[in-house]
């Protein structure tokens, strides 16, 4: 049975719940009382959790973003190719410049990234600022519509349309294909971009698309880099990094705290807290030494006793560890270091050329480097005169970027898409007109046993819902629980030795239940999935007078289900149809009063 029949409209049952799961209130006073304080107890309890679970989240998360940030062996390479439209922000608004100053673009964007094969990625002004992308005239070769995009790289740029999935577009717009399970993409490289999906509430698992949109490296890592040189860096699960190739063969075994990617048949890695360079079969070129390494081409950047310096490609050091910060040369005559708390430049012998005198500085850009001294920025050249005053207020970072790293600051995007369907599609495959999940009523829990592969250990025998399902993925921001509702036990009281618990004969099932928790995206979309599911179920019609905002309740022939939305929480309960299951539905959802059609289908199936 469900509740007392005796349950009046409106009055809260008063006596000991049945079948508290972990997360609190039974699904029984979930479906069967209204949304009072009881049920809402229930709600904050999962807030609660979820509040916790998103806290460690965005915990982890940011501890990950953290590490690759200032990971202490950063990524190797290749000298860079000299920027020519330089990306500048005054007062609040970016404009584009030569290398003399000339104001080619004029100001009108929010963000602003580099020219890459004649196109840049800039974000506009708006309540709602989007991304597209500009041809090096300032018009829009791509309108802005995006939310958030990447960068092309080997002519693919990702982008994300709001409410939607990453997007392949190639440099006229057309869409390529799109990765709807994708929680996050990055750019190709080798012809293979990385991915990831939620592996539980706060991890992820990374894999590879090719630039077909096909799955070459499924999800399995729980960290990557990039591809180059036919290899890429990944992490276990364990949190040790080796190298794959291309199709996702391990090239060199799990064995660093952390590696980077190949350059020249070269890579820095991490072995404990020392970093060093290893060749394309694993072996040290350099051994462990450093703190902390990047790569300047042919030379490295070095870390020791918290001081940078460079070292060839043997390892010899050539300038000491002498400075608070140092950039590369990207293969220009000169540097820049901190000395104190002011940034000047050295020569490749460690000599300082120009004295320590600005606030900041990145590198040598072709003949001029960008330094700011006083809150505002200019270009310098080699002998430390301006060639563009000091006017401006910021670069974009995906100059800063580029010009330490040789990356972009646009390299990655996150899914804005929630899918719905996933948790649709999920009931569709399970609910038929009499059955749930492949089990009726009477299945014995022998079947069950087998089916989830549970135990009787498994089961708290004096329970009244039973969970044979817990947190199973479903997409990136929702996770199922599924119940058995009923108690399958009799209880018989063994004196000192406590209860015994035996099987009944010829028991049936109370119902069904699942329970789907909706973080990310999925936040805020209950209602849409209730909608959706209001036809998606074959054989089942709408209960108009019982369903409300909150609450959906199909029927079919054999069967009555009751869906019921909470903040971050989606309940949907399946019951035999009996005239004492239409009796709760009346009591707790509708007005009690004239002709009930559904009550009335009821008593005529049960006729027959």
């Amino acid at each position: 049975m469900l509740l007392s029949k005796g349950l009046k409209k409106g009055k809260v049952f008063s006596g000991n719940l049945p079948g508290l799961d972990k997360a609190g209130m039974s699904v029984y006073s979930l479906i069967f009382l209204r949304p009072n304080g009881a049920i809402n107890a229930f709600c904050n309890q999962c807030t609660r959790e979820k509040t916790i679970k998103m806290k460690s989240y965005l915990k982890h998360l940011s501890v990950v973003l953290l590490a690759v940030l200032i990971a202490s062996c950063t990524s190797s390479v290749k000298k860079n190719d000299v920027i020519n439209l330089l990306p500048v922000r005054t007062g609040q608004v970016f404009r584009y410049i030569d290398t003399e100053g000339k104001i080619i673009i004029n100001p009108q964007f929010k963000e602003a990234g580099l020219f890459r094969n004649g196109l840049a990625l800039v974000q506009v002004f708006g309540s709602k600022p989007m991304w597209g992308f500009i041809t090096k005239e300032g018009t829009f070769a791509l309108r802005a519509r995006y939310k958030e995009a990447t960068v092309f790289s080997e002519e693919i740029a990702w982008v994300v349309p709001e409410n939607g999935a990453p997007e392949a577009i190639n440099v006229k717009g057309d869409s390529l294909f799109t990765i709807k399970a994708a929680k996050s993409v990055r750019i190709f490289h080798n012809g293979l971009a990385a991915f990831s999906v939620s592996a539980d509430s706060v991890s992820v698992k990374w894999g590879f698309v090719d630039t077909k949109g096909n799955v070459k490296i499924a999800p399995q890592f729980s960290a990557t880099g990039d591809f180059s040189d036919g290899k890429c860096a990944v992490a276990n699960s364990a949190g040790e990094w080796g190298y794959i190739d291309t199709e996702g063969n391990v090239s060199i075994n799990y064995q660093y705290t952390r590696a980077n990617g190949f350059v020249d048949g070269k890579a820095i890695v991490q072995s404990g807290k020392e970093c060093g360079v290893i060749d394309e079969k694993g072996k040290f070129v350099i051994n462990p030494l450093f703190s902390e390494m990047k790569a300047d081409s042919p030379e490295y950047i070095i870390k020791q006793n918290n001081k940078w310096g460079w070292c060839d490609g043997s390892g010899t050091i050539t300038i000491d560890p002498q400075f608070g910060e140092a950039y590369p040369f990207n293969g220009n005559e000169l540097a820049p270091v901190k000395l104190g708390n002011k940034f000047g430049f050295v020569d490749r012998k460690g000599k300082l050329i120009i004295d320590a005198q600005f606030d900041a500085a990145l590198p040598f850009n072709g003949k001029i480097a960008w330094v700011v001294s006083k809150g505002k920025g200019g270009f310098i050249d080699k002998d430390a005169k301006y060639i563009i005053q000091p006017l401006h207020d910021a670069v974009s970072e995906d100059l800063k970027a580029y010009l330490q790293t040789g990356t972009s600051a646009y390299e990655s995007v996150n899914t804005d898409y929630f899918d719905v369907d996933a948790i649709v599609n999920r009931l569709k495959n399970d609910i038929t007109e009499s059955t749930v999940a492949g089990l009726s009523y009477k299945s014995p829990m022998s079947l069950i046993y087998r089916k989830y592969k549970k135990s009787e250990a498994d089961f708290i025998k004096n329970a009244s819902e039973h969970k044979i399902i817990s947190a199973e993925r479903i997409s990136n921001d929702a996770t199922l629980d599924f119940f058995l509702l009923g108690t399958p036990w009799s209880e018989a009281y063994n004196g000192k030795m406590g209860f015994s618990y035996t099987l009944k004969p010829n028991y049936t099932h109370t119902g069904f239940s699942y329970r789907f928790m909706l973080t990310g995206k999925g936040a805020g979309n209950e209602g849409q999935v209730l909608r959706l599911l209001e036809t998606a179920l074959k054989g089942y019609s709408k209960d108009e007078k019982h369903s409300n905002a909150d609450v959906t309740i199909l029927q079919s022939r054999f069967q009555l289900l009751v869906g019921l939305k909470q903040k971050g929480m989606i309940i949907v309960a399946v019951y035999p149809l009996t005239p004492e299951n239409l009796q709760m539905i009346d009591l707790n959802y509708g007005d009690g009063t004239g002709p009930d059609s559904t009550t009335l289908a009821s008593d005529s199936a049960a006729a027959k």
